[in-house]
């Protein structure tokens, strides 16, 4: 008799442990073990993303940023440059 895959239902020979066409687990106990050890992936990411977010409230501060400067008052300086510049020559 020839195993059914739970996943793509195609028939496989009944040496397989994995679909030939999807790669899913045919025997019900290793698909136990992979959910298992998925589930246990997902709690140890879950108190990982817990406790980044404990540590988040220190980690997250940075340094304030610096205001850009104006040209304002180096363009006034300039044209007041300029006005004393042309009073002392036209005089």
């Amino acid at each position: 008799m020839s195993k059914r895959c739970p996943e793509c239902r195609n028939t496989n020979e009944d040496s397989r442990s994995f679909c030939v066409y999807c790669g899913a687990t045919l025997d019900p106990h290793l698909r136990l073990i992979q959910d298992l050890e998925k589930q246990q992936e997902s709690e140890a990411k879950k108190q990982i993303d817990a406790r980044k977010e404990d540590m988040s409230f220190y980690v997250t501060r940075s340094a304030p940023e610096e205001k850009k400067k104006s040209a304002a008052p180096w363009i006034i300086l300039g044209l007041v440059v300029i006005a004393v510049a042309a009073w002392f020559f036209l005089k």
